[in-house]
């Protein structure tokens, strides 16, 4: 079997014409994303990740349990396996399952062995579903590694627009986005190449052909090896799905934050928290327990840093879903 293609062999494939329109800006980012969504959440061993992430499960089983009843209806968006649509029927609701991708057919044939009639997998993306009826909830686990990425609030915005009743709700529909500086373990830092001096030998001449593009700066890793926290953790972004949309989205952040630890500054890692409510939800921090997230590090020259010093961020981006537009300075 051929090896899979990549998104920019695909790209490569298009009339040229087209081939330079998609070449620029968010159109580009928006094609990627989606190519690059179907292929991978169509991939098993990404669910057997998230299924096997009990802080994520045990979080929806217990929300799900105190906001739906018997009679409520609610669309579940990316339903991927339709862990979060049994869930849902299990409390009584009409659920409808919202899945681009063949594993529409898997979610279907996992209903049908457990006996769970009220759900209806709808083999769509999302901006195409048309439904009858308005639902009193819209379930969903469209978070990424650095919250935004899998176009949540676009998508959220366009269903909640369309079919929340009001005062429906979405669950989880409060967030906290970090972008905190970290220092990493000590056995696991790697420091750029041209910062090393080894055995006698300085790297430093292979800094002009180093790669500083910003897949080579922005790499999501898991585990993330974490070594503590240098400030207070503040979020940067908060954001409620009920009433907010892509327009609020921030397209600059910046802040300073003096260090309450010190150490060596390493870069900045990104996290998020979720809520259902004051009561439910779970988070990515590198504080806790490890989830089936990977945690963003933005990569800076590491430095020494002392208590009372200040670390000052500047983040700017065309699109804060499309982390490949972020930019920073320290």
């Amino acid at each position: 079997m051929p090896a899979p293609r990549t998104i920019r062999e695909r790209l490569l494939d298009l009339p040229s014409t087209l081939r330079d329109r998609l070449e620029n800006g968010k159109r580009t980012q928006r094609l990627v994303y989606a190519l690059r969504n179907r292929r991978l959440f169509s991939d098993i061993y990404q669910h057997d990740r998230m299924l096997a992430d009990r802080a994520r499960v045990d979080s929806y089983w217990e929300a799900l349990g105190r906001h739906l009843g018997e009679g409520d209806v609610a669309i579940d968006l990316g339903s991927g396996t339709g862990v979060l649509s049994f869930f849902s029927a299990r409390q009584g609701a009409q659920v409808h399952g919202v899945e681009h991708s063949p594993l529409a057919e898997a979610a279907r044939a996992i209903a049908a062995d457990n006996g769970i009639e009220n759900v209806e997998f709808h083999r769509v993306h999302s901006s195409r579903l048309e439904l009858p009826v308005k639902v009193d909830a819209i379930v969903h686990e469209q978070i990424g590694d650095a919250l935004f990425d899998e176009r949540m609030v676009e998508n959220i915005a366009d269903l909640r627009d369309r079919f929340l009743k009001p005062g429906g709700k979405i669950l989880p529909g409060f967030f906290d986005l970090y972008i905190e500086p970290v220092q990493l373990r000590d056995d696991l830092r790697a420091p750029f190449a041209w910062e090393q001096k080894l055995h006698g030998i300085d790297f430093r001449a292979l800094e002009p052909f180093a790669e500083t593009s910003q897949s080579y700066l922005y790499k999501s890793l898991r585990p993330f090896p974490h070594g503590q926290l240098l400030c207070k953790p503040e979020p940067v972004v908060r954001f409620d799905l009920h009433t907010d949309g892509v327009a609020d989205l921030p397209t600059r952040i910046s802040y300073r934050r003096p260090v309450v630890n010190a150490g060596h500054f390493d870069g900045f890692c990104v996290y998020f928290n979720a809520r259902f409510d004051a009561e439910t939800g779970f988070s990515s921090s590198p504080e806790l327990a490890t989830t089936n997230w990977a945690n963003p590090l933005l990569r800076v020259r590491t430095r020494p840093v002392a208590v009372g010093e200040t670390i000052e961020l500047e983040l700017s981006t065309d699109d804060l879903a499309a982390p490949a537009s972020w930019r920073w300075n320290v």
